[in-house]
């Protein structure tokens, strides 16, 4: 992974995402481009000039502003961190696009990012934290691994992270996180939450085959046996309250696992928040773009 992505809005949650992508490319050695998108609307500088020149020249003067304020909270993130000087291997980027998240995989894209470290609004609970930001258009739309940040996280150096899969596409799961997992030498627990439906253990068997056959030895597979009487984000979080990871780690796709953890129940989910990272993978599935 040579380049990590973070899109910022200005904000203070950007800010904690911004200093955890800091030490975070550290750690990995990787160049870190830190990006702004000026979602301003033309129209609204329409309403303004008299000519097309002067939106044009409004909407320079804007970038130039917002330019400026993003090299002022790069740079005091790193005087945060006793870095007096941005270093040559940050790259700051600032566009006037209406389409925020597309122009922030767009960049990406351009500038072969390996990874996006994004920041939440995260307080009241998971609705809130992946429906109500571009984080979480991120995390549904992106190709590329999404780090979402919650924003008053305390950077922690990851020892152990945890992959709550369904195991249908374990091997698939651990050829991809694999790879972060060895630049950041961490140990993995491959959680599942077992509700009996696969009575032969099919994919029990396969993930302890897959496990085997990948190679990495920092890594085990954790069963727990699970109950329909409470939502499987419930059942996740008690795990990861009785246990001291960093990472929670999660493949996403449009049908499955990802909705029993959403649609679990409004109480439950409006009542948590997520306290530790989250990274999030896009689930390939065939057929689906």
């Amino acid at each position: 992974m040579n380049t990590i992505l973070v899109p910022s809005d200005l904000s203070k949650n950007a800010t904690t995402a911004l200093r955890y992508a800091i030490r975070l490319s550290g750690i990995m050695k990787a160049r870190l481009v830190v990006f702004h998108c000026a979602n301003i609307r033309p129209y609204v500088f329409a309403a303004a000039a008299a000519s097309e020149e002067q939106v044009t020249l409004l909407l320079k003067e804007e970038e130039s502003f917002k330019r400026k304020k993003l090299q002022s909270q790069v740079s005091k993130a790193y005087k945060y961190l006793g870095i007096k000087k941005i270093p040559a291997t940050t790259k700051i980027i600032v566009e006037t696009n209406p389409i925020v998240v597309d122009n922030i995989l767009a960049v990406a894209e351009k500038e072969h990012t390996g990874l996006i470290v994004s920041g939440t609004h995260g307080a009241t609970g998971l609705n809130r934290f992946f429906f109500g930001s571009n984080t979480a258009n991120l995390i549904c739309k992106s190709t590329i691994p999404v780090l979402a940040i919650p924003g008053k996280y305390k950077f922690t150096r990851v020892k152990d992270i945890v992959l709550s899969s369904d195991l249908e596409n374990i091997g698939e799961e651990l050829s991809r996180l694999i790879p972060i997992a060895k630049t950041l030498k961490v140990n993995i627990d491959v959680l599942y939450m077992d509700y009996g439906v696969d009575t032969k253990q099919v994919h029990i068997k396969n993930a302890r085959a897959s496990i085997i056959k990948s190679g990495y030895q920092k890594m085990k597979l954790v069963t727990k046996p699970a109950s329909i009487e409470y939502s499987l984000i419930r059942q996740v979080r008690k795990y990861l309250a009785n246990h001291n990871h960093q990472w929670l780690v999660m493949f996403t796709k449009e049908r499955g696992f990802w909705d029993k953890i959403f649609y679990g129940g409004k109480t439950e989910y409006m009542s948590y928040s997520l306290k530790i990272p989250l990274l999030s993978f896009k689930k390939d599935i065939p057929g689906v773009n």
